[in-house]
């Protein structure tokens, strides 16, 4: 069965142009829930098929998430989020196989990645003018 496309995506593909880098984060965490709740309703509903490509659609965005952070700039907040990304990994790793575990693991996900993506979504990205302070 073809799984379709994220809202998150279409809106990347539509809006690619005027897209800031910190609104496609956003639109690939968005992504994430989107799968994660897909992952959610296939266990619900026994469909395995579903359930394995969906919850491979869900690392691919994690690990797109973990490969966009900047640990030059983004020091120990980057650090910290690796952590988590390799985290949530390995937990969906660990319960491939078994749905009532896997069901844990992907809610667990879905409220980690919603929790980064509020304090994402509410970060101050105006840079103070220095030549105000003056």
């Amino acid at each position: 069965m073809a799984v379709a496309q994220t809202q998150a995506a279409l809106v990347m593909q539509e809006q690619a142009e005027q897209l800031t880098s910190h609104q496609v984060i956003s639109l690939l965490m968005d992504g994430a829930i989107e799968r994660a709740s897909g992952v959610i309703m296939a266990i619900h509903s026994g469909n395995d098929e579903n359930r394995q490509i969906l919850a491979a659609k869900l690392k691919a965005i994690i690990n797109g998430l973990r490969e966009s952070l900047d640990f030059k700039l983004g020091g120990t907040v980057a650090e910290n989020l690796a952590a988590l990304y390799d985290y949530m990994i390995e937990r969906l790793h660990a319960t491939e196989g078994y749905p009532a575990e896997q069901l844990e693991a992907v809610t667990e996900t879905r409220r980690l990645i919603a929790e980064v993506k509020s304090g994402w979504d509410n970060m101050d990205l105006q840079v103070p003018d220095m030549a105000q302070g003056a």
